[in-house]
């Protein structure tokens, strides 16, 4: 049975899921305060319990992670709780790795607990984060420059959009809230137009540079499930594409009507992220880039 069946590789891609889902969440939704500071503090302290949970899962999955490591090197579950194999674990791009990701991770608590530091914790914390994931898997391969550079700047850019599509639903939920969260979502759908096609053009060049062309997206598994996460990300720019023109535009006229078609657009939305999650954690743990 091939590799991608394994457990290991099933728990490392489980908790490279959760790693990715929280940390996102977690660093989205403090930059959606500070990128949108005319959402309100009313949004930002109703999700600071979710900003915090998201934190302390994301550090305790990137323990997992290490955890994983250490039991994949032995083949053996006493490989985990060995503390030579997972200091072994540690050595190299997954230690380095670890450390930042850790580190922005302590930043985002912070700037979730103390209003004092916010800004300066978010935005150090977030691109800690984001360059973390830039230190270890198919990110490592040469051009490394180009290639970590990229892949930080597109993490950021996604976790900004999917950290704000709680903020989001959150709003339509207060009282009277609709018609301002039909303001704020509109002034994210306009920062959306910018973001998009950077984060697009940044993706594709990464995956371009990666795999030397085209040609390996239907010659081999790793393209394959690649075009399959395309598929994904484009029913998310469909749906946000119809936030954009239909549903925003409605919630500021009928926002009674408008407010729980909205919503429920939010949730397909976030369901094609978590699928489009899925696949990037199988990409990077159980799949082989092929050699152009």
């Amino acid at each position: 049975m091939g590799d991608v069946f394994m457990i290991w590789s099933l728990l490392a891609a489980a908790s490279k899921l959760i790693i990715y889902v929280a940390s996102f969440l977690a660093v989205g939704t403090l930059l959606f305060r500070l990128g949108l500071p005319r959402a309100g503090d009313e949004v930002a302290d109703a999700l600071r319990p979710l900003a915090i949970a998201a934190t302390l899962i994301a550090i305790a999955a990137t323990l997992f992670r290490v955890l994983v490591q250490a039991g994949r090197l032995m083949d053996d579950w006493g490989g985990m709780v060995d503390p030579n194999i997972v200091m072994i674990s540690l050595q190299g791009p997954l230690g380095e790795s670890t450390y930042v990701r850790l580190g922005g991770l302590a930043l985002i608590l912070l700037a979730a607990l103390f209003r004092p530091v916010r800004a300066p914790a978010t935005l150090f914390g977030a691109i800690m984060v984001a360059a973390s994931f830039a230190l270890t898997g198919h990110a490592t391969r040469e051009p490394q420059w180009l290639l970590g550079g990229l892949i930080t700047f597109h993490l950021l850019a996604v976790a900004y959009w999917f950290g704000a599509l709680a903020p989001l639903y959150r709003l339509t939920l207060f009282d009277g809230g609709a018609s301002h969260a039909a303001e704020i979502a509109d002034r994210f759908g306009r920062q959306a137009s910018i973001i998009v096609p950077m984060l697009i053009l940044a993706g594709g060049t990464f995956a371009y540079v990666l795999l030397g062309g085209i040609e390996p997206l239907w010659a081999s598994d790793y393209g394959r499930v690649l075009i399959g996460k395309l598929v994904l990300v484009s029913i998310v720019l469909g749906i946000a594409a119809l936030n954009k023109w239909r549903f925003v535009p409605a919630l500021a006229v009928d926002a009674e009507r408008a407010a729980p078609r909205f919503r429920r657009s939010l949730r397909y939305e976030t369901m094609a992220f978590l699928l489009i999650f899925t696949a990037t954690a199988l990409l990077t743990t159980s799949f082989t880039v092929p050699v152009s």
